[in-house]
């Protein structure tokens, strides 16, 4: 099945919960592609890459992909790519990006990561990119990811983690406030044991602290300005000696920046 072909099989079921995700994703569709954020940076690709090595030939499979960042850069070694989500404007920016590339290899499908429209084992690698904390159940999406995962396949999941158990609280807060459609920052332990609990065995993990500009992740989530300054204020009590938000507030050049904590776990099937 060619790229320009937009697959929509029975319209998925959305609870109250997926229509905040895409109400707030449907907000970010329009950016999400911009190099200068860090979604899109080139770097953040590349270090997906070197820590989830491309197979040539393999069936790919991008789970809540939003714009199918992932699943495109896998599809220029893949036989095919899919990305699935529930969020329509993301999807149709991606395969706007993919059409003027000329990615010919990668479908973009409207669905839910709850129960995923395809028959198990049949993608080679199955990736999820940055959505396990939009999650409300984790456990349901993991255990499809794996279902459709073929035997000797991986799932690849990137997240944001929870920095400190102690303030992950507080930190899932500030993030709601931003983004309603966060629920929560899961230690990297904790996606660990779901991938496991769905029959995949743990083979690779890493993490990485990436800085932020305070102002560029807020634009991208477009808060209320009450929300907007209620985050700020709790960043710059820390900084001056408050209580910690376990966002790691830092000032970078003369501008609030914060720190977030990024983990890739790739399970074998």
């Amino acid at each position: 099945m060619c790229q320009g072909d937009d697959a929509d099989l029975d319209s998925p079921r959305v609870t109250g919960h997926g229509d905040r995700v895409q109400r707030e994703f449907s907000k970010q569709a329009a950016s999400f592609e911009d190099p200068t954020y860090s979604f899109a940076d080139r770097r953040l690709i590349e270090w997906i890459l070197t820590h989830v090595p491309p197979r040539p030939g393999e069936v790919v499979l991008d789970v809540a992909g939003g714009t199918g960042i992932v699943g495109r850069a896998f599809a220029r070694t893949a036989a095919h790519a899919t990305v699935i989500d529930l969020t329509r404007p993301m999807l149709e920016t991606g395969k706007r990006e993919a059409d003027a590339a000329g990615a010919r290899n990668v479908l973009f499908l409207h669905g839910d990561a709850t129960a995923l429209p395809f028959l198990d084992e049949s993608f080679d690698l199955v990736t999820c990119r940055f959505a396990v904390h939009h999650f409300e159940e984790p456990a349901r999406q993991i255990a499809e990811m794996a279902r459709v995962c073929r035997s000797g396949g991986r799932v690849a999941i990137v997240d944001l983690v929870a920095y400190h158990d102690d303030l992950a609280s507080e930190h899932d807060r500030l993030e709601r406030l931003r983004d309603p459609s966060h629920t929560r920052a899961l230690p990297a332990q904790a996606i660990a044991e779901l991938m496991r609990a769905a029959g995949l065995t743990v083979e690779h993990e890493t993490t990485h602290d990436q800085r932020l500009a305070f102002d560029r992740w807020l634009a991208q989530g477009g808060p209320p300005a009450a929300a907007a300054d209620a985050i700020r204020a709790a960043l710059e009590a820390e900084l001056a000696g408050g209580a910690a938000t376990g966002m790691r507030p830092l000032v970078h050049e003369g501008a609030l920046h914060f720190t977030q904590r990024w983990a890739i776990l790739v399970g074998e099937r």
